[in-house]
C-alpha cells in the first residue's frame, strides 16, 4: 500500500491513515464510532483514497447506534413517549387533567429525565423533598461543602417558611420521583425506552455485557455525557478500545479557553489520559487568513458570500468539496442557496430545512385554524371567521387553484365588511375547498386527504420543491396517526394545532444529494469531525453561535449544577470547541454578522469572533459593508394648479358634463373641513381621488358607529310617521318608538354592511361590535328620552327626505371667472315647534359646540377650531336657503353629541364665546358664514393658491396618505 501520494490533512484522514497503518489493511473486523452518521460516510471516503487494493471495509456507526446495539430495548419516539408519561403522571396527580393540558410540560419533564438518565443522577438524592436543614444535611451528605452551599442557597428561598406558590412547586418536585419510577418500570416491562434510559441501562449492565475482543476505535468525541463516558472507558479498560481525540493545543493547555474543558477533564482521568498523544497538534498556529464583514441586513450577508465565492472559484485548482459554508440560523438555508454563483455547478445541502419555514406549514396552518373557528347553527348553517378564511384563500398554494373566483370574493368580503362567512356562500369550485370547508370526523384523515390533493395539484405543475415538502408532511402525519391511535378522538383541535406546530419546528426536511461531492452547506453540529480549507460563515453573531441557551426545566439551575448536569457553561463550552475545531485545520475564513438587531438577532459579532482576534496572534481584517445613508428630512410636497389639476375640479361646478367619464360632485362639510386642515389631503382625496382600499374592520370606528346611529334614528321615526300617519312626535308615542330601537338598529347594520335580502337572516353582531352596539344603543336611548321631554315637535326632515340631501350652488369669481360651485349636504334632522327649526346634527365624538366667532369657524391655524360648530352652520345654510319661503320664526343649528349627552347640564344649542349667549338664530349669522364660504370656495379655485401640506405635523398621525408625504 503506497500513501506517499496522499495529503493526509484533515482529522478523518489522519484516522484513515492511522487505522490502516495499525491493521495493515486488515479491516475487517474493525469498528470505528463516531458521535454522528455523518462522519462516517467522510470516513469511508478518506479510505477509499488511500487503499490501493481491495479489501473489506471495517465497520462505521454512530455512538447512539452504538449503545442501542447493547440493548434488548427498542427505542420509541418522543410523543409515544410522552403518551407513556402521562398514562403514569393520572395515576400519581390527584387532579384531572387532559392530554392536551399535559402534553407541553409532559416533553419538559421527559427532556428533564432524559438529562438524568445520560448523565447517571441518583434520583432518589435529586428528587428528595427538603422541608428542613437536618434533612438537607442528612440526605445530602454525598456532596462536599461547595454542592451543599449551592443547594442550600437555592432551598433558602423555600424555608423555612413557604408560600402557596413554593408549597406548589415542593408538591410537584416530590412527584416527580414516583412518575419517574413508574414510567420506566413501564416502558422496559414493554421492551421499550426512551433514549436516556437506554444508555442508563446499558452502563448499569456493562460489568455483564459479553463484549467482543475485535479492534475499536472512538473518533472524534468532546463533550461526553456520564453514561457515554461511562461505556466508552469500559471498552477502554476491558477491550484496549482505542480513543482518537480531535484536540489542538491552542485551547487544550489554555485553563481560560472554554473550548477544551471537557477535553482537559478527561485527560485528568485515569482511564481515559492514557488515551490521548504524548504530543498535541498545535494546528492553531499555523497560517491562516481571517476575515469577517459585518452586514446591515441579513440578505446583504448572502449578497457579500456569493462575491467572495465568485472569486474563489476562478482560483486555479478550487475544488468545491473543500469549501464549506456554515448556517447556524437554519431560514438562511434558501437566500443562501440563491445566492451562489453559476460558476459552482455543485452543491451539498448537509443539513435539514425545517418543515415550519415551508409554505405547506403555513397552509395547513391556516386550515387548522379555519377549522377550529368554525361555528355551526341550526338556522344559519356553517360560518367560518374571516382572518383564517382570507389568509387560507391568499395562499399561492391554493390560490392558483382558482385565482379570479378567489380575487372577487375576498373583494366582497373587504367592501361588505363581513366578519362571519357562511359556507354556502363560498362558491369555489376545485375540489379541494369542498375538502376544505367540511367538518372532518377524523382530523388526521382530514389533513392527509388535503396533502394528497395538493400533491397531485402541484405534480401537473411540475414543481418539484412544492411536491417534496407536501410529501414530507404526508409522511409525518401519517406517522403521527399512527402513534396516535384511539387517543385523537380525544384531542381539541386547538391541542392539535399547538402540537402541530410544535412538531414543525422540530420535524426537518433531509436533502437528498451527494454527501461527499459539491461545496457543502452545513449547520453547526453537523461540522463535527469535518475539516476544509475555505470556511464561510453566515449569522456570526451572538445568540447565534453560540447558540443561546436553551431554557425550560423543573430542576432549578443550583440543584443542576450540583448535580453535574448540563447548565450554561456546558452549552458555551460545546459551542466554544465547535468553533475553534472548524478553524484548525482551514486555510482562508470568512465570517459575516449583522449589524443590525432585527428579527431576534442580535447586532453584535460573535465573543468567539471577538475573543480570537484578541487572545490569538492572527489578524482579523474587518470590514462594514453598508449604503452611506445620508438624513434629510422630506421636502414639502406642493401641487400647483395646473391646468390638469384644476380640471380636476371642475366635477364639483354647476353645468359640469362628466368630461374624462368623471361624474358631477359636490362638496359636503367634511370635504371643507379636510381642505382646512390641509389643502394636500384634499387635493389626494377630492382632486386625484386617490381612495383607501377596503379592509375588514373588527372594531366599529367612529365613522361607522355615526352612520349606524344615524340610521337608526332615520329608521325609527319613519317608521313611527308611517305607522301612525303623521309627523307630530307626542311624549307618549316615545314607549313605541323606543320597542323598534333593535330592529332598526338591526336593519341599520344590515344596510351598511350591504347585506342581501336572502342572507339578512344569517347576519349577527359579533365581537368588539356587540360591545359598540350596546354603547350605541344606551345613546339612541338617551336622544329618545331627550326628545320625549321636548315633544310635541313635528318631524320636518330626516336622512331619508332625499338621499342626496340638500344642495346648493355658490356662485364665485376665481381670477374673473364666473363659476358656480355645488355644495351639498345630508341633515340628521330638522324638526319645528311652535315656529323654531332646530337643524340638529348627531355626533359620537368630542364634538365642540363653542367657537369665537364665524371667522374662526375657517381659521386653519386654529388647533381647537370648531369643526362640528361649521358644519351645523353649513346645514343650517343648506336648510335656509331649500325653504326660504317658508314662515319660519328661527332656525337653531344644535349637536346632540356623546360627550355632553349623559351630562345633568345637557344643552344642544351652539355657543358663541364673543358674545357670550347661545345661538338662538341662525339667521343672525348667515350673512358672515357665506362670506367666509365664499371666499374659501374661491381660494379653493384659484390658481395662484396651491394644494400644499398642513404645518401642523399632528394632524398627520392618523391620515392615510401620510406615508406619501413622508410625514
Amino acid at each position: 500500500m503506497d500513501r506517499s501520494e496522499n495529503t493526509v490533512d484533515s482529522f478523518i484522514a489522519e484516522l484513515a491513515d492511522q487505522i490502516l497503518s495499525e491493521h495493515d489493511g486488515r479491516l475487517q473486523d474493525v469498528t470505528v464510532v463516531f458521535p454522528n452518521r455523518r462522519a462516517g460516510l467522510f470516513f469511508r471516503k478518506a479510505l477509499a483514497q488511500q487503499i490501493t487494493k481491495p479489501l473489506w471495509m471495517p465497520e462505521v456507526i454512530s455512538m447512539e447506534d452504538f449503545v442501542t446495539r447493547l440493548s434488548p430495548l427498542q427505542k420509541i419516539e418522543k410523543l409515544e413517549a410522552i403518551f407513556a408519561l402521562f398514562e403514569v403522571y393520572k395515576i400519581h396527580q390527584k387532579r384531572e387533567e387532559s392530554f392536551d393540558q399535559f402534553f407541553f410540560w409532559g416533553e419538559m419533564i421527559l427532556r428533564d429525565f432524559e438529562e438524568i438518565d445520560q448523565y447517571l443522577v441518583n434520583t432518589e438524592q435529586l428528587f428528595t423533598s427538603i422541608k428542613t436543614q437536618k434533612e438537607l444535611d442528612e440526605e445530602f451528605y454525598f456532596l462536599d461543602e461547595e454542592d451543599k452551599a449551592i443547594i442550600q442557597k437555592f432551598w433558602a428561598t423555600f424555608l423555612p417558611k413557604t408560600t402557596k406558590s413554593q408549597e406548589a412547586f415542593l408538591e410537584t418536585w416530590k412527584l416527580l420521583k414516583p412518575i419517574y419510577d413508574d414510567f420506566q418500570a413501564a416502558l422496559i416491562a414493554r421492551g421499550e425506552a426512551y433514549g436516556g434510559l437506554i444508555y442508563r441501562e446499558v452502563a448499569r449492565e456493562l460489568p455483564s455485557l459479553e463484549v467482543s475482543k475485535k479492534p475499536l476505535y472512538f473518533a472524534g468525541f468532546n463533550a461526553l455525557t456520564f453514561a457515554e463516558e461511562k461505556i466508552i472507558k469500559h471498552f477502554v479498560f476491558e477491550t484496549n478500545a482505542k480513543v482518537i481525540w480531535d484536540v489542538d493545543r491552542y485551547y487544550f493547555d489554555n485553563e481560560k479557553q472554554e473550548a477544551g474543558f471537557f477535553l482537559r477533564e478527561y485527560a485528568k482521568e485515569q482511564t481515559l489520559q492514557r488515551t490521548f498523544p504524548e504530543e498535541l497538534p498545535y494546528r492553531l498556529k499555523s497560517p491562516k487568513e481571517f476575515k469577517a464583514t459585518g452586514v446591515s441586513l441579513e440578505v446583504g450577508q448572502t449578497k457579500a458570500l456569493a462575491e467572495e465565492l465568485e472569486k474563489l472559484a476562478h482560483e486555479p485548482g478550487f475544488e468545491p468539496e473543500k469549501t464549506v459554508i456554515v448556517l447556524p440560523m437554519e431560514h438562511m438555508l434558501f437566500p443562501t442557496l440563491h445566492a451562489i454563483p453559476d460558476s459552482i455547478d455543485r452543491i451539498n445541502i448537509t443539513m435539514g430545512y425545517p418543515l415550519k419555514d415551508t409554505p405547506v406549514f403555513s397552509l395547513l396552518e391556516s386550515v387548522l385554524m379555519l377549522q377550529h373557528m368554525r361555528r355551526e347553527s341550526i338556522v344559519n348553517g356553517v360560518s367560518f371567521y374571516y382572518k383564517p378564511l382570507v389568509e387560507l384563500l391568499e395562499h399561492p398554494l391554493v390560490f392558483a387553484m382558482e385565482e379570479k373566483a378567489i380575487q372577487s370574493l375576498i373583494a366582497e368580503i373587504k367592501k361588505r365588511n363581513l366578519i362571519t362567512l357562511y359556507a354556502d356562500d363560498l362558491n369555489l369550485e376545485h375540489p379541494i375547498f369542498k375538502h376544505i370547508f367540511h367538518k372532518p370526523d377524523d382530523a388526521f384523515e382530514y389533513l392527509l386527504g388535503l396533502l394528497k390533493q395538493l400533491y397531485d395539484y402541484w405534480k401537473d405543475q411540475e414543481h418539484d420543491l412544492e411536491q417534496e415538502f407536501i410529501s414530507r408532511f404526508y409522511e409525518h402525519i401519517a406517522q403521527l396517526k399512527k402513534m396516535m391511535g384511539d387517543r385523537a378522538e380525544e384531542l381539541s383541535y386547538d391541542f392539535l394545532i399547538k402540537l402541530f406546530r410544535r412538531l414543525a419546528r422540530t420535524l426537518k426536511i433531509p436533502f437528498t444529494g451527494e454527501p461527499l461531492g459539491g461545496l457543502q452547506i452545513m449547520g453547526i453540529l453537523e461540522t463535527r469531525n469535518l475539516d476544509f480549507e475555505n470556511v464561510f460563515v453566515l449569522n456570526m453573531n451572538e445568540d447565534s453561535w453560540p447558540a443561546a441557551p436553551r431554557s425550560g426545566s423543573f430542576i432549578p439551575y443550583n440543584i443542576r449544577k450540583a448535580f453535574d448536569l448540563p447548565v450554561h457553561d456546558h452549552h458555551d463550552a460545546i459551542y466554544a470547541y465547535l468553533f475553534y475545531r472548524l478553524l484548525q485545520r482551514a486555510k482562508r475564513v470568512h465570517f459575516y454578522y449583522n449589524t443590525v438587531s432585527e428579527f431576534n438577532v442580535n447586532g453584535e459579532i460573535s465573543r468567539l469572533v471577538q475573543q480570537l482576534e484578541v487572545e490569538s496572534d492572527y489578524t482579523l481584517e474587518k470590514r462594514i459593508l453598508a449604503s452611506p445613508i445620508k438624513t434629510v428630512p422630506p421636502k414639502a410636497i406642493t401641487i400647483e394648479k395646473t391646468p390638469a389639476v384644476l380640471d380636476g375640479l371642475e366635477r364639483y361646478l354647476e353645468g359640469y358634463q362628466g368630461r374624462k367619464g368623471a361624474s358631477p360632485s359636490s362638496f359636503t362639510p367634511s370635504a371643507i373641513n379636510t381642505y382646512l386642515d390641509c389643502r394636500l389631503k384634499f387635493y389626494f382625496k377630492y382632486v386625484a381621488r386617490l381612495y383607501e382600499p377596503d379592509a375588514v374592520q373588527e372594531e366599529m370606528d367612529p365613522m361607522v358607529f355615526g352612520n349606524i346611529l344615524h340610521d337608526t334614528m332615520e329608521l325609527l321615526y319613519k317608521q313611527f310617521k308611517e305607522r301612525n300617519k303623521t309627523d307630530i312626535v307626542q311624549p307618549q308615542d316615545m314607549f313605541w318608538i323606543k320597542e323598534g330601537v333593535d330592529g332598526a338598529m338591526n336593519q341599520a347594520f344590515v344596510k351598511h354592511y350591504g347585506i342581501s335580502k336572502k342572507k339578512e337572516k344569517k347576519f349577527k353582531l359579533e365581537g368588539r361590535s356587540l360591545i359598540a352596539a350596546d354603547v350605541l344603543k344606551k345613546f339612541i336611548y338617551k336622544i329618545l328620552d331627550y326628545d320625549r321631554a321636548y315633544a310635541p315637535f313635528k318631524i320636518l326632515g330626516l336622512e331619508a327626505t332625499s338621499r342626496d340631501g340638500y344642495s346648493l350652488s355658490v356662485p364665485i369669481s376665481p381670477g374673473g371667472r364666473e363659476v358656480a360651485v355645488r355644495i351639498r349636504g345630508i341633515i340628521d334632522r330638522i324638526d319645528l315647534k311652535q315656529g323654531k327649526v332646530r337643524v340638529i346634527d348627531y355626533k359620537t365624538g368630542r364634538d365642540e359646540k363653542n367657537f369665537k366667532s364665524v371667522e374662526s369657524l375657517v381659521d386653519r391655524n386654529d388647533k381647537r377650531r370648531a369643526k362640528a360648530a361649521f358644519q351645523v352652520f353649513f346645514y343650517s345654510h343648506l336648510f335656509e336657503k331649500n325653504f326660504s319661503k317658508e314662515p319660519y320664526e328661527t332656525i337653531e343649528p344644535g349637536l346632540f353629541n356623546s360627550r355632553d349627552l349623559f351630562s345633568d347640564d345637557f344643552e344642544w344649542k351652539l355657543y358663541d364665546k364673543s358674545h357670550k349667549t347661545n345661538v338662538g338664530e341662525f339667521r343672525r349669522y348667515q350673512p358672515d358664514f357665506e362670506t367666509v364660504l365664499v371666499e374659501l370656495l374661491i381660494e379653493m379655485y384659484a390658481p395662484e393658491v396651491p394644494f400644499d401640506q398642513t404645518e401642523d405635523t399632528k394632524k398627520c398621525g392618523y391620515c392615510t396618505y401620510k406615508d406619501i408625504c413622508g410625514r
